[in-house]
């Protein structure tokens, strides 16, 4: 994490094992969420940049996430990915709360 105003690293996150793709911070500062090519979302503590969620694997996305968003009241993160699927995730929790592909998006009349 840079520090703009003073021009120095403030901490440096270490656990995807690819390419960070998307991040954001929880609208109330307290956690960071970050998705990767190596299909995986972790949740952050900023302070002490130790992951507190890793989610991946069975009943999450199989391909790299391209993009994730935090809801306003910074509960839930919402992910996307290259195997057309969207998950959301409680952030306290760690745990999938819903999710949606897009073969089934379609069948509610979804269109790319």
């Amino acid at each position: 994490m840079w520090n703009a105003d003073h021009n120095a690293i403030i901490n440096t996150f270490v656990g995807h094992s690819n390419t960070v793709t998307c991040g954001d911070f929880t609208p109330d500062g307290k956690l960071i969420c970050t998705g990767s090519d190596d299909a995986s979302l972790r949740i952050w503590d900023p302070r002490s940049a130790q992951s507190r969620h890793v989610i991946r694997g069975h009943g999450y996305h199989t391909d790299g996430l391209t993009c994730l968003s935090m809801t306003l009241d910074s509960q839930t993160v919402v992910s996307g990915s290259k195997d057309s699927s969207v998950h959301a995730v409680n952030v306290n929790s760690g745990q999938v709360v819903s999710q949606i592909s897009w073969q089934m998006a379609r069948q509610f009349g979804c269109r790319s």
